[in-house]
């Protein structure tokens, strides 16, 4: 399978995924929505914030996950591969604006690159990809899905999508065997994201509302 074929076949997932927390009521809480890019100061705090905090996390999850991708290719890392995006789905639960997922993936993983990611300056492809899916997800919603399955979704794609990242960069579009652990891994994945990133920042969003010292910016 070559790579363009495999990014198309993710690019579908991730739409599924999508239309699904779009159409899907069940965690439906919702937001004022919209494609309003307006950050405000507090919001640029806050994605710093949550940026510095999870770049260092990750970097010692990224360790663990490089080691387990090196030793046995997809299935090894599946588990984690899911652990990483939980402060994408974070950051949009407070700032709830279009762009504020891709920004703090973008950013941690330059902190993950900085603090000695096994994997360099090409961390920030995961940033990348996984920022990406994510946006993409609400952005089918258009940006007004607030409930957990359509963060769950949007983890769940993150995580799925970032894989793409991981073939080009390990060169797994190549091998027919590591091919076939891919598209065997990809429901763990899935499934990783779905509850270390998606229902992880959520519940750790609802956590710190609760607290009254971050609201969510936009409510409906």
């Amino acid at each position: 399978m070559t790579l363009p074929v495999m990014l198309i076949i993710n690019i579908i997932i991730v739409v599924i995924l999508g239309l699904i927390a779009r159409l899907i009521k069940v965690g439906g809480e919702e937001i004022s929505g919209g494609w309003d890019f307006g950050f405000t100061t507090r919001d640029l705090i806050l994605l710093a914030v949550i940026s510095a905090i999870s770049g260092v996390i990750n970097t010692g999850t990224g360790i663990l996950w490089n080691a387990a991708n090196a030793a046995g290719g997809p299935l090894a890392g599946a588990a984690l591969q899911g652990a990483f995006m939980w402060a994408y789905l974070l950051a949009f639960f407070l700032v709830r604006k279009p762009g504020s997922m891709l920004i703090v993936g973008l950013l941690e993983t330059a902190i993950e690159a900085l603090l000695g990611n096994p994997s360099g300056i090409a961390t920030l492809g995961w940033g990348l990809t996984q920022g990406l899916a994510a946006e993409a997800v609400m952005a089918i919603c258009n940006y007004t899905k607030a409930g957990w399955l359509a963060f769950g979704l949007a983890g769940a794609a993150a995580s799925q999508f970032g894989t793409v990242w991981t073939a080009y960069l390990f060169g797994w579009d190549t091998t027919p065997e590591v091919i076939q652990q891919y598209w065997l891994a990809a429901p763990i994945n899935l499934i990783s994201g779905f509850i270390l990133s998606g229902l992880l920042g959520f519940a750790l969003g609802k956590m710190i509302a609760r607290t009254g010292l971050v609201r969510a910016a936009r409510t409906k």
